[in-house]
């Protein structure tokens, strides 16, 4: 990291490119190789960037569109390359951030972000040499930093240090910032923008600015006020505040720092402070869901207010940010599954989530983004990289799943809502993404969505296993473009077949007669995937068409989609439930003894809980409960061995030993949009909740719960216009839904526990 007031210039060793969820950041590829036992042999000559970063050891708290990452004592790495800081809108404006107590760094005692916008670091001293030559013990000073981000671009610190010593003490507490105010691109590697203006230090009576006019030609500062006058330390962005004890006396320390964008550099004046809804409150807008089980109670908890952390804001739309720290920006894959994972829970943001992303269709044939018309986006970025047009990925269309996502997640929130409204009102855009399935998506008119990348610098794989070697054949060759996904198919066949019926409803049975027929066709297609000799689905075909053999993860979603007839969706289930792709914490994305098979490759045999979750999902659609059950006990098994009880992005795909906890992916992000809605719509799934809202309904099918489970309540649960509570008890014949109280025009009907599943909705 440059010293504030050198000039900008690229820090890290850029890669040859990026992707979301692709593969793992540059910084950490040396920790992605260790841990591996082999490196990327195509990345051999791109060292990775100061030392391997294991987020694990991090504290995260973010509120709208800024974050923070720091280590756990608070402190953000002065002096030496690294990615934590704080980040407004992919910009770093506090790289640099360290406390020193008479001279010393304090020691860590416990750090705690329980809420998501706030954390805690309780501090204390080393043995200090004081001025008179005597020492002070260690731990007779408490040192308790608070850090609260706000959602209005600007973030607050109280440091309160408390002395446990007879007498009057007289200390120096030493700050020393920077800010950098480099676009996370930037520091990531990805993108090298040239040197830049210095970044300005400007001392204050009571702080310090750092100020830089952007080469977009913007302004960006951070200002930091203290409450009290202040000295300057030994570097420049160092300040230095002379305490003065009582015996078993303490002081406190506010900060405030502001975080600046604009046309004009910033002014004095700090921003107003906009009163952020506290989490308990947040929490009780919602659907609430409480056990007779506190474990339970805390990993879904901590599920939930993760989602709340990874709210963001476009205009006066949100959306779920995929995850911090590398992708804390709108995703159109991620933030389509994660609201779908919430719709119990939160069916509004889902809406707003489809305003946002249809506000952002591809219009044109712009192959330098991998854009198309009607094409749903991939990535958007924000500041100096996105304005100056230095990558792709600024706003990129790599995405082959993305837009049938779009239009089954919004079949999904008419079915909660019970209104047509939005699909009226995204009429348009529904067209142009039907359009683009059935044009540009089908590069070869066989009828199948498949991806090739345009864009330099773009994604080769552009499914949700998106790294290069993610999609590969059972040599363990990486497939050659253009390549056909089985879960790609298995989206466009579910949105085609739940469209129809809103087409339907809103007068129009001529196209909902088509869509019906090409969803029949395209399932039919689905054959081309299988693979006989093995006796599952391929994972995907490349040039030539001929399917890989390798056993993978992928063709869980065509449960999930509900495109298969009961004899294949049996042959899927043994293939995934077998040793090889089940490791007793997850589903491993690539089984253990295929070619290419690593438990600790990105997407080569690790396991993602989103993944898991969605293939357990459609398990209970076709009946296969136990093993439902099996894969929900594993991932809550997980999550109370994490720290928080927070699902990490992906862990190694090592098998379950004894009492040990998974093996963690080390970079991987946490928290993470899709993996903190896994447990929330696992409850859904496990409470066999099926809401028909259009029809004024809610159908409980065979609902279930986790074995050491005996009671479970949901509160406030909306569909259409009504609200529902439930109470569900276990029995000696299974669980049973003992209560329901009714606010409103919905039917509760409930199918018995003996019944299998219909593979087709109700409707």
């Amino acid at each position: 990291m440059a010293p504030a007031g050198t000039a900008r210039t690229g820090r890290v060793s850029p890669v040859r490119r990026s992707r979301q969820n692709g593969d793992p950041p540059e910084m950490a590829r040396e920790a992605h190789a260790t841990a591996a036992g082999a490196g990327h042999p195509q990345d051999a000559a791109e060292p990775a960037a100061g030392a391997p970063v294991d987020l694990a050891e991090t504290v995260v708290v973010k509120a709208e569109n800024v974050f923070a990452v720091t280590r756990r004592d608070g402190s953000i790495p002065v002096g030496e390359p690294h990615p934590l800081g704080v980040y407004r809108d992919d910009c770093r404006h506090l790289s640099a951030h360290s406390l020193r107590l008479g001279g010393a760094r304090p020691r860590l005692l416990v750090a705690s972000a329980a809420s998501g916008s706030e954390a805690v670091h309780e501090l204390t001293n080393p043995a200090l040499t004081l001025p008179d030559g005597t020492v002070l013990p260690l731990q007779t000073l408490r040192l308790r930093l608070e850090r609260r981000l706000c959602a209005d671009d600007r973030f607050e610190e109280t440091l309160v240090v408390q002395s446990y010593d007879r007498r009057a003490l007289r200390l120096d507490v030493d700050l020393e910032l920077a800010a950098d105010l480099e676009p996370m691109l930037a520091i990531r590697g990805i993108v090298r923008p040239g040197a830049g203006d210095a970044v300005a230090v400007e001392p204050l009576e009571h702080g310090v600015r750092f100020a830089v006019r952007g080469r977009d030609g913007l302004y960006r500062a951070t200002t930091v006020t203290a409450d009290r006058p202040c000295e300057r330390g030994d570097r420049p962005g160092a300040l230095r505040f002379a305490l003065s004890l009582p015996p078993d006396g303490e002081e406190t320390i506010e900060l405030c720092y502001a975080l600046h964008e604009g046309k004009a550099p910033a002014d004095g004046a700090p921003p107003a402070r906009e009163q952020r809804r506290a989490a308990g409150a947040w929490l009780a807008e919602r659907t609430t869901v409480e056990t007779d089980d506190e474990l339970f109670n805390r990993i879904l908890r901590r599920s939930l207010l993760d989602i709340r952390m990874l709210h963001s804001r476009r205009g006066a739309d949100g959306y779920y940010a995929a995850g911090v720290p590398w992708y804390a920006t709108l995703f159109g894959r991620d933030s389509l599954i994660t609201a779908t994972q919430l719709l119990a829970f939160d069916a509004p943001m889902a809406g707003q989530t489809l305003r946002v992303l249809a506000g952002l269709l591809g219009e044109r044939d712009d192959p330098a983004r991998d854009e198309e018309p009607g094409k749903v986006v991939h990535e958007l970025r924000a500041g100096e990289v996105a304005r100056l047009g230095l990558s792709p990925l600024a706003r990129y269309y790599g995405t082959v799943d993305a837009t049938p996502l779009f239009l089954c997640l919004l079949c999904e929130h008419a079915d909660w809502t019970g209104d047509l409204a939005l699909f009226r009102e995204l009429r348009g855009p529904v067209d142009a993404m039907l359009g683009w399935i059935d044009g540009p998506g089908d590069r070869d008119g066989d009828g199948l969505l498949e991806y090739r990348r345009r864009a330099p610098g773009g994604l080769r794989n552009q499914g949700w296993k998106d790294s290069d070697e993610g999609v590969l054949d059972e040599h363990g060759a990486p497939l050659e473009p253009p390549v056909a996904l089985v879960e790609a198919q298995a989206y466009a066949y579910r949105a085609k077949r739940r469209l129809a019926r809103l087409f339907a409803l809103d007068g129009d049975e001529p196209r909902a007669a088509t869509l019906r027929t090409e969803a029949a066709a395209l399932r039919e297609r689905l054959e081309r995937f299988w693979v006989p000799d093995r006796g599952f689905y391929s994972m995907g075909f490349g040039a030539g068409g001929r399917p890989s053999a390798a056993l993978a993860s992928n063709q869980g979603h065509l449960l999930w989609a509900r495109a298969l007839p009961q004899a294949r969706a049996q042959s899927v289930r043994d293939a995934l439930m077998a040793d090889a792709m089940f490791s007793g914490w997850g589903l491993r994305t690539l089984a253990a003894g295929e070619a290419g098979y690593n438990p600790v490759g990105y997407h080569l045999g690790t396991v993602w809980p989103h993944d898991t979750a969605l293939i357990a999902s459609g398990l209970r659609a076709y009946g296969f409960d136990r093993d439902f059950e099996r894969l929900f006990a594993a991932l809550l098994e997980a999550a109370a061995t994490a720290g928080d009880y927070r699902l990490p992005e992906l862990f190694a795909g090592f098998s379950r030993t004894g009492s040990e906890p998974p093996v963690p992916y080390p970079v991987a992000c946490r928290p993470q949009a899709w993996a903190a809605g896994a447990i929330p719509y696992l409850v859904t799934c496990g409470l066999g909740l099926v809401p028909d809202a259009l029809e004024r309904r809610l159908r409980i099918r065979r609902p279930l719960l986790p074995g050491w489970l005996g009671r479970l309540e949901v509160r406030g649960l909306r569909v259409g216009g009504a609200t529902v509570d439930l109470r569900f008890e276990r029995s000696a014949d299974g669980v049973a839904l003992t209560d329901a109280r009714i606010d409103g025009d919905v039917e509760v009907v409930l199918e018995p526990a003996g019944t299998q599943a219909a593979l087709e909705p109700p409707y």
